[in-house]
């Protein structure tokens, strides 16, 4: 697997890194086989754990490989794995490091699929979680206990938008000798790279930003080789892998990365500027605000911006479905990270199945919306929402 550590820059990483280039093929063809031929050298991969050798496609495919040797080189990774979703690449990671007795640091505003499992699955497992404040790295310190193995943050919560310390909260992790495991999706490796601040684990819903249009459902985990192959065990045994076509929409959505996500970024400042001088508006959330509570966070872990926008529409929940169902260019769906633009209100899709004081208590308070921004003109946005509130 490559790394990140030569003089190759990112935006031509993004474009060859792991293509296999068969039968002189400028893309990774895609590979709709199910199993190989087993031969001498694929009984000795298969003897010695068999990642990354081409034996059976739940383990791997070309096209996942390929995925995971450019993600390893985007995140500046030893190894990568890839999944059917961002949920099997959580869930099996969790179920992959931990065991019965240990204890977990989160947060409460975690990715409400996340919250689920973490709440309500491990616990079932003997796996238990204590939720602290990401915005706030002494109170995880405070939570870790004697059996604590990990500590659980994202670069960019959802829907509220925190920023997280990263590199304090790796200094903590180290102080404890505890694994550190961040979801990544947010940011998407042009907008951040936790490995290179000291997290073991880079987590992603390859169906946002990487894939970009919005046409895929993927995961990955990205980190150390040990770390990867003791995960790849569990894939196994769990069967969350991804299919061969699916990983070739990943590939190629993953070539265009760099070229997409500064229009979407700009789009998304701007449009959370004009946004917040709105009277409608009651607050409005973007890492590129100096008003955002983590601004100068941001700026040192994710400098580059997002292009998340959250707000808080005047009239509680009622006005904002209403604002939201009088657009004609947003789409109001759930996801994120698409060539498009995306809307959603957190209560009734991502988090609905968050109970409604942890919502509140996290930030999502009623009226609250989240924007994905697209790569659609600025312009053209604006007068959209624009013409939205004002029905409103």
């Amino acid at each position: 697997m490559g790394t990140n550590k030569d003089d190759t820059k990112f935006g031509t990483h993004v474009v060859h890194s792991g293509t296999q280039h068969i039968g002189d093929a400028v893309n990774t063809p895609i590979f709709q086989s199910s199993t190989y031929k087993l031969t001498e050298e694929r009984y000795a991969g298969w003897a010695a754990g068999a990642q990354h050798t081409l034996l059976y496609a739940r383990m791997s495919t070309v096209n996942s490989d390929a995925v995971a040797q450019k993600l390893t080189a985007l995140e500046g990774g030893e190894d990568a794995e890839t999944f059917s979703s961002g949920m099997a690449a959580i869930s099996t990671t969790m179920l992959a490091l931990l065991e019965q007795g240990d204890h977990v640091v989160a947060s409460a505003d975690v990715y409400g699929g996340t919250y689920g499992l973490l709440a309500t699955e491990l616990p079932r497992f003997g796996v238990h979680t204590t939720m602290a404040d990401m915005q706030d790295p002494s109170s995880y310190e405070a939570a870790i206990q004697e059996n604590t193995k990990m500590l659980y943050i994202e670069t960019l919560t959802n829907p509220v938008l925190k920023v997280c310390d990263i590199e304090a909260m790796v200094a903590v992790a180290k102080r404890h000798d505890l694994l550190i495991v961040i979801d990544n999706t947010f940011a998407s490796p042009w907008g951040c790279q936790p490995l290179t601040m000291g997290v073991d684990l880079v987590i992603h819903s390859t169906t946002k930003y990487l894939g970009g249009h919005s046409d895929l459902i993927g995961g990955a985990v990205v980190g150390s080789k040990d770390l990867i192959a003791e995960i790849f065990k569990r894939k196994i045994h769990f069967g969350g892998s991804p299919d061969a076509h699916s990983s070739y929409l990943l590939e190629r959505g993953m070539r265009t990365l760099d070229v997409r996500m500064p229009r979407i970024c700009e789009n998304a400042a701007e449009i959370a500027r004009r946004l917040e001088a709105h009277p409608m508006v009651v607050r409005v959330y973007h890492t590129q605000l100096e008003s955002h509570p983590d601004y100068e966070v941001a700026q040192r872990t994710m400098p580059k911006g997002s292009g998340m926008v959250a707000f808080v529409v005047k009239g509680g929940d009622d006005a904002a479905l209403k604002f939201m169902r009088n657009l004609n260019i947003i789409y109001e769906a759930t996801s994120l990270g698409g060539v498009e633009s995306l809307i959603e209100c957190p209560f009734n899709s991502s988090h609905m199945f968050v109970p409604e004081d942890v919502r509140v208590a996290a930030g999502v308070v009623p009226g609250f919306v989240r924007l994905s921004i697209g790569i659609e003109d600025k312009d053209d946005l604006w007068a959209d929402i624009a013409q939205a509130l004002a029905a409103v």
